[in-house]
Parts: C-alpha cells; structure tokens; sequence
C-alpha cells in the first residue's frame, strides 16, 4: 500500500537543526539586518525560510521568521516589525498551501510569485500612508531614524556596508584592528551618505526589484520546498533545474517585447524607460536562470553530482550572471546543448499548447 503523504505543516522536526537554524539567525543578525540594505538579498529571505520549511521543519521555519520579524522591530520598531511579516509570512504560506493542495510545480511558483508581489505592494502603499509622502522617501527616513536609535546593532550593520565597499570610509575612521571607529559627527555623515545612496538607487531599482524579486521568492522558493519534501521521502512532484527552459514561442514574445520597449524607450525616455528597465530586469533574471539550466543539463550528463550543479547555480545566479544571461538567450536561439531538442520529446510542462 502507498504511503499517504503528510501535510507539510505537520512533517516531523528536526530538533537538532531547528536548535542550529534559530542560533544561526541569533547570532547573525547582525549580518542579516544587511539584507535590508541589498533589495535582492531581502526578497531571497522567504526562499531561505522555505528551505527549513522543507528540510528541517515547521517549527524552524515558524521560529526563524519569528527572529527575522524581531529583529525588524528592533531597528525600525513596531511597523518594521508588520512589514518585515507581510513581506515573509503570506508567501511563505501560499507556497506551503499550494505544495499541500499537491497544485503543479508552475502553479505553485506562480502563486508565490503573485504573493510575494501583492504583499512588497501593500508594504509599499503601508509606508506611503504612515509617511505622507512616496514610499522612497518614506524609506530613507526610516532607515535614518533607525540608525539614530540602533546602538550597537546600527554600528556592526555600517561596519559590514564599509566591509562589502557600499560605504566608503576615510582610513583615520579605521582603527589599527580593522574596526570602524566613529564619533557622534562621523557617524551622522555615513548615515546620511548611505541614505542619499539608498534614496538614488532605490529610485530606479525599486520597481525592477519587485518584479524580479517576486519571481525569485515564487520559483526559487517553491523549488527547495520541493526539494525538502523528496529529500524527506514524500512523493512531490519536482522538475529538475536542467530540464527548465522557456518555450521557443514564449522565447520570441519576450525578446520581442523587449526589443519594444527598447526602442519605445529611446524614442519617449519620459514614459517608458522605467517599464522597460523592469521588463529587462525579469527578462535577465529568467534567461539566465535557463542559463544555468543549460549548463545543469550538460554536467548531469557528464555524470557530474547535484553538488557540483548546486554550486554552478550560486556562481551562475549571484556572480556570473551575466554569463549565464548569455548562455541563456543561446540556449533559446541555438539549442547548443541540444537538451531541448531531447525534453522535446517528452511533455512539456511549460508549454500550454502541449496539450493542445
């Protein structure tokens, strides 16, 4: 008799990694707090709430987003803490509830990817009420008001933004330890400087930030819950990273769509540079996702291990990007692996006219 699956939300723990996973999110939380300063990193934080949820269990990923919530709340008080919980709770939910209701792979992402949208816009228009004035505005206050009252916490986040080379710093402010060493004035200068740089940057990345990190949180995050499951022994149904690909006639309406715009944009800067700065950015981010499928593609059948596909992925989505765009858009024309040619032949789970 085949076993019944379990509900995801009453899959047993793992104790021993649920204590690791919560000491981790303590004792880094300085480190995390950084996520509110790189828009993409913090629309990966359900993807990383979603992979406890599949690997360890509920009740890590309940205790992490609990720690996650808090520490919103530390640095920008009780409003943080309700944004911080509508951008992580409703996607996390709505990707458990679909993988529970045994909804396809690309129904759930789908679902996931339209809450983690809804929910970055009600943040928006939440910020924008309290405010009275445009969201980035709204932003940068906050983040000012947060590092007038953080204390230590605000000093070890402006320590790590010097460390990654998003805040620059005189070397009379670094002590002979490596340590950011400020007073009162010094530090008043990076706050502002950084909020001037959150401000600029923010003004043109924030759509283009929504939609692909929407896309991110959906389909990445639907993807390690999966995993989690299969690596757990429940029957889910997972299409391995190789065999992703965009179908050849969705290929030519979004390299021509973005061809469009690119010349609407040129011709009415004004009105169209921003949709076509937001189209380009979900463009890039799934061809070069097919990118590093194709690449995936070639190293499985070399024999080559899910460990060695794994860490082809974090290069190809967080460093090489750009070559894995490349790869991509190659894999659409060219078909140089061939691998499309052979999953051809089997069903097809992107194509809507496959079962036609």
């Amino acid at each position: 008799m085949e076993r019944q699956r379990v509900s995801i939300f009453r899959q047993k723990n793992s104790w021993g990694l649920t204590a690791l996973s919560i000491g981790l999110c303590v004792a880094l939380s300085p480190v995390l707090g950084l996520s509110l300063f790189l828009p993409q990193t913090m629309t990966l934080m359900p993807v990383l709430l979603l992979l406890l949820l599949g690997y360890v269990g509920p009740v890590s990923a309940a205790a992490c987003s609990a720690v996650f919530i808090a520490l919103a709340g530390m640095l920008f008080g009780g409003w943080g803490a309700l944004c911080a919980a509508l951008l992580l709770v409703p996607v996390v939910l709505v990707s458990a509830f679909a993988l529970d209701r045994e909804h396809p792979f690309w129904v759930s992402a789908a679902a996931g990817c339209t809450a983690m949208f809804v929910a970055m816009s009600a943040v928006i228009m939440l910020l924008s009420a309290l405010a009275g004035n445009d969201v980035v505005t709204a932003i940068s206050e906050l983040t000012r008001r947060m590092f007038e009252s953080s204390g230590a916490i605000g000093d070890a986040i402006l320590s790590g933004l010097v460390q990654m080379g998003i805040v620059g710093v005189p070397e009379s402010m670094i002590g002979a330890d490596g340590q950011l060493v400020l007073d009162a004035a010094a530090r008043a200068e990076m706050v502002s400087a950084l909020v001037l740089t959150m401000d600029t940057v923010l003004r043109l990345e924030l759509p283009m930030q929504m939609a692909t990190g929407s896309v991110a949180a959906g389909l990445l995050g639907q993807a390690v819950l999966r995993k989690g499951m299969l690596r757990r022994g429940e029957k889910v149904e997972y299409p391995p990273l190789r065999t992703w690909r965009v179908p050849k006639g969705w290929g030519r309406v979004l390299g021509g769509t973005l061809a469009a715009l690119f010349v609407l944009a040129q011709l009415a800067p004004s009105q169209v540079s921003s949709m076509f700065y937001v189209f380009s950015g979900v463009f890039d981010q799934v061809f070069a996702l097919q990118g590093i499928a194709a690449v995936c593609y070639m190293l499985h059948k070399r024999g080559k291990s899910r460990t060695v596909q794994g860490v082809v992925f974090a290069l190809g989505y967080f460093v090489l990007s750009p070559a894995a765009l490349m790869i991509g858009i190659a894999d659409q024309g060219f078909d140089f692996t061939h691998r499309r040619e052979e999953l051809a032949k089997q069903e097809n789970p992107f194509d809507p006219r496959a079962n036609a």
